[in-house]
């Protein structure tokens, strides 16, 4: 089991605002904040992302992190709370069949190109 995943983006901490909105629908809560690090925790399990400043000038290189959600409504308000916070579309709600026979899934690109999922299986 991961604890815990760091997210490079270009500023963490004008990009905390932007996750906190994206977040919130899959249990997560923003619970620490330091010059170029933000850390979100799920209030469930307590599994938690850091966004990172880049150290020394280093661009950002997108990853892909997908978000196990509690069920399809959790899913559709992270995909309406990315759009809504400047994140694009890079895949509306909806099945995955090409996936596995159960896969539902979102995606949005965050304001720095990281591709973020939120999904069930």
């Amino acid at each position: 089991m991961i604890d815990h995943v760091g997210l490079f983006v270009k500023d963490a901490n004008e990009r905390a605002g932007f996750y906190e909105e994206l977040l919130a629908p899959l249990g997560y809560v923003k619970k620490h904040e330091f010059p170029g690090a933000v850390c979100f925790a799920n209030t469930e399990d307590g599994d938690s992302i850091w966004l990172e400043s880049p150290k020394d000038g280093n661009p950002v290189v997108p990853t892909h992190i997908a978000f196990r959600a509690k069920n399809e409504d959790a899913i559709k308000a992270f995909y309406q709370a990315g759009l809504a916070t400047g994140g694009v579309d890079n895949g509306a709600p909806g099945p995955r069949p090409n996936y596995s026979p159960t896969y539902y899934a979102a995606f949005i690109h965050d304001p720095d190109g990281n591709n973020i999922e939120a999904m069930l299986d």
